[in-house]
């Protein structure tokens, strides 16, 4: 008897990103195929492509070459947020013999079946690829799409016009499919989307993402949820109530921010200013007082100057924020800003990203720091250090190194005290 044809998936991106390679990889393993950690042995690759950024579409495309260069047989499929916006880039580059756009995406295995026609399908396989579980190979956490696309027209960022408009999945299918990766083990699930605090404004009737976690923290043996990125506007009193009250919300929240000065959110269009955000992060601490607070910054914007910068490293210093993601700002094709006057020299973003990076790591470590001595929840992964530790991740996001404990820590939400505070975790023993 052969073995079965294996693949593998690519994934570069967002966590939205990586819910559709997870229904992606379920796909292909309802059609009998068998993941591979390897590029190079596999049958079947999947590159699953991002485009936030030019420095996203180059590493995109320099993923691609190395794969058909290490794998000069394997049918290579292209797809993602590039493949939607600039398919004939893509298809450009020799050895790509497929481009998927997001909208094809359901019918990727049965394409790469046709590219593949060795491949033979047992019918059972056949009649078990209707609607499969997104497969994640961790087993501990899961991604869970709730809402796709954006009504928000910021100058900088493509993503609305390669995702589309907001649309949100109707609440009885999140619950079940909810059910479903509580079922199959998972003790941690992520809630994600493009805009998740957008969620059910377009649906009939209207409803929204606190009313979603009150229904969803209801289902028997969920072990925890945790939040996307959300806009700062859709941080409402009632998902504060319901994160602080709930018990199985994870106290964490990733706010995006993208600049500290008036002047440069204005250019950005973004529908708040730096008061705002402030007084948003302030009720997040008041409420959940431990809370993890991240936020989004982009460095190097058209016509950012030294003085707006400044009010950015001034305000994220001041804030209640614990750790930033920085991105250096780069035009991309059809949006507003890619025309805008006054571009930055590549040396000053460069300059100014480094800052805050350290910036971010100063305000991650300060906030370890304060959890010494003290309790954390957290979930075992499967992962095992090289000191043989188990690493976990708490509720408010802090990396977790568990010492041995009296029971397994895998897959188990359990209380930790943290006894050491490291470069970039903590180091905890089950109590």
């Amino acid at each position: 008897m052969s073995s079965p044809p294996l693949y593998h998936v690519a994934t570069l991106g967002c966590k939205l990103n990586q819910f559709d390679s997870a229904a992606l990889e379920a796909g292909l393993i309802s059609r009998g195929m068998v993941r591979t950690g390897d590029p190079s042995r596999a049958r079947v690759v999947v590159v699953n492509t991002c485009t936030v950024t030019s420095a996203a579409d180059a590493q995109s495309r320099q993923l691609i070459r190395k794969i058909r260069r290490e794998n000069p047989g394997c049918v290579l499929i292209v797809t993602g947020c590039y493949a939607q916006r600039a398919p004939e880039a893509l298809e450009s580059i020799p050895g790509v013999d497929a481009v998927v756009e997001l909208a094809a995406q359901r019918g990727l295995p049965d394409l790469a079946l046709k590219l593949a026609p060795e491949i033979r399908l047992d019918p059972v396989c056949i009649e078990s690829a209707e609607d499969p579980l997104p497969c994640f190979s961790d087993r501990t956490r899961a991604f869970l799409k709730i809402q796709e696309g954006c009504d928000l027209r910021c100058s900088y960022c493509v993503i609305p016009s390669v995702r589309g408009r907001s649309q949100s999945v109707e609440p009885v299918l999140v619950l079940e499919r909810l059910e479903g990766l509580v079922e199959a083990g998972f003790r941690e699930i992520v809630f994600t989307g493009v805009n998740t605090g957008d969620y059910g404004r377009d649906l009939d009737p209207p409803t929204s993402l606190a009313s979603l976690l009150r229904r969803a923290c209801a289902v028997p043996g969920l072990g925890r949820l945790r939040l996307n990125s959300v806009e700062p506007r859709c941080v409402t009193g009632e998902l504060l109530e319901v994160m602080a009250e709930s018990g199985r919300v994870a106290p964490h929240l990733q706010v995006p921010l993208q600049s500290g000065s008036d002047g440069v959110l204005a250019r950005m269009r973004r529908p708040y200013r730096a008061r705002d955000y402030r007084e948003v992060l302030e009720s997040v601490r008041k409420r959940i007082p431990g809370a993890g607070l991240g936020a989004d910054v982009i460095v190097g914007f058209p016509g950012e100057t030294a003085e707006d910068f400044q009010r950015t490293r001034d305000f994220i210093a001041g804030s209640e924020l614990n750790y930033l993601h920085v991105f250096s700002f780069t035009p991309r094709p059809g949006t507003p800003a890619a025309g805008m006057p006054d571009p930055l020299r590549g040396d000053v973003i460069k300059a100014r990203n480094a800052e805050l990076r350290a910036l971010g790591g100063d305000l991650s470590r300060r906030f370890r720091s304060s959890f010494l001595g003290r309790e954390l929840e957290v979930l075992g992964l499967r992962e095992t250090l090289p000191d043989g530790r188990i690493r976990g991740l708490s509720g408010n996001f802090i990396d977790v190194a568990l010492e041995a404990g009296k029971e397994p820590a895998v897959n188990r939400i359990l209380t930790a005290r943290v006894t050491a505070v490291g470069h970039d975790s903590v180091t905890a023993v089950p109590c």
